[in-house]
């Protein structure tokens, strides 16, 4: 049977071993994606959504690369490019492109292997992660209960293996859902914030100091014409459960955090190690970024993180930076770089490197001083959302889409902490 113990408040868990299983050492398993390694047979996942793209260079240190849209179709369907990034040297793995329009002929679902035994599973655009072991398997964000019933056909037909552990990345609905597929063999884990997260507030709690700007007319509801930000806005009336045209906390709270999730059996307050079948995962918490209670899950052997929300490779941070914690997000990003890893394997979009960790930290290091300068300026959100424009990351993905939110969400949840 499954060990299940909570750790104490304040206590590091060592190790998380399944009970029926002696611990053995993990035998460093490195991951052979190196210095260009590998150049044939390269796996699908390691490729770039969309356009085919191009590394460049903007004016900065050699130690700052860019990704730029080159809008060519490759040769073939089939065909991929090596364009090795250059902030890591010889040590970086290669990213591929694929051809023009090739992500909208993609199955809904899909599992590709990452390195070894190591996988990704997807639905769409929520990606989560497996490993196999010889005496189970570690699932990461089971994402719903569709994708987490798929899986676990999926992972019986192919492996035959019950699923040993489930791990959370955090506890918002769109990753955390879906694991009571997986309750009968697995022990759930995730960051000791986490179980209060999921705890729903009372109908009458104050709505959040960021919340309070949005809350023109001060009758402590937020109407559908007080708000422009997209996690609430989208289908008002579905999150509307009273009906009273208005918005409460716990009806915020519902947008991101009601569902289906199971609560960790077990919790861990700045770092855990899972042990199982000779493999090892480690658990870090790196600080408050897109949520306070996100877990940054490190794959040793096969030298790859997963990330989820806060950092994905090649693309802004989400809008208004989806309720989340500024300067504290960069401090994050720092603590990632600082992690000993490859490859970036993230809960959206495809993988990256350290190099990636390192654009985002510096994106979010200069939009929180323009936007903290502007703020001391005494301009207002409209303001700085026409003059700071970010150009030299214009390259990335969903740029004209997230730019102007970003400036609006770096700017609220500025004042709001003041």
């Amino acid at each position: 049977m499954n060990s299940r113990r909570e750790s104490n408040p304040g206590d590091d868990m060592t190790a998380v071993c399944h009970s029926a299983y002696k611990l053995s050492e993990c035998k460093g398993i490195m991951i052979a994606m190196r210095a260009g390694a590998r150049t044939a047979g390269r796996p699908p996942w390691f490729a770039v959504r969309g356009r085919s793209m191009m590394y460049w260079m903007r004016g900065r240190s050699m130690s700052h690369w860019k990704l730029k849209m080159a809008g060519r179709k490759l040769a073939a369907p089939t065909a991929v490019g090596a364009m090795a990034i250059g902030a890591l040297g010889a040590s970086a793995p290669a990213v591929h492109a694929q051809q023009a329009g090739a992500a909208n002929t993609a199955p809904e679902r899909e599992i590709t292997n990452v390195t070894g035994e190591l996988y990704r599973f997807r639905q769409i655009r929520h990606i989560g992660m497996f490993l196999v072991t010889p005496d189970g398997i570690i699932v990461v964000d089971p994402t719903n209960s569709a994708l987490a019933g798929w899986l676990k056909d999926q992972l019986d037909e192919r492996f035959g293996l019950p699923v040993r552990y489930v791990i959370y990345s955090h506890a918002h609905n769109d990753h955390a859902s879906g694991g009571e597929v997986f309750a009968d063999t697995a022990t759930f884990i995730g960051h000791e914030n986490m179980r209060k997260n999921l705890q729903r507030p009372p109908e009458d709690a104050p709505l959040l100091p960021r919340e309070q700007l949005w809350d023109v007319n001060g009758d402590g509801l937020i109407q559908q014409d007080e708000i422009d930000i997209g996690m609430y806005s989208n289908n008002f009336a579905r999150r509307d459960s009273d009906g009273n045209g208005g918005l409460n906390r716990a009806e915020i709270w519902a947008a991101r955090f009601a569902g289906n999730q199971v609560p960790p059996d077990i919790t861990y307050t700045n770092r855990a190690t899972v042990r199982l079948g000779g493999k090892t995962v480690e658990l870090h918490y790196t600080g408050r970024n897109h949520s306070d209670d996100m877990t940054v899950v490190l794959f040793p052997d096969e030298r790859t993180i997963y990330t989820v929300d806060f950092l994905t490779p090649n693309r802004p941070p989400r809008t208004q930076l989806d309720g989340g914690y500024l300067p504290e997000w960069v401090e994050s990003l720092r603590r990632v770089e600082a992690l000993d890893f490859d490859i970036i394997s993230p809960g959206h979009e495809s993988p990256g490197t350290k190099a990636h960790v390192t654009e985002q930290r510096e994106y979010l290091e200069e939009l929180v001083a323009a936007v903290e300068a502007g703020i001391a300026a005494g301009r207002s959100k409209e303001e700085l959302i026409e003059a700071i424009l970010m150009e030299d990351y214009d390259h990335l993905i969903e740029y004209d889409y997230s730019r102007a939110g970003n400036v609006a969400g770096a700017y609220e949840i500025l004042i709001s902490s003041q």
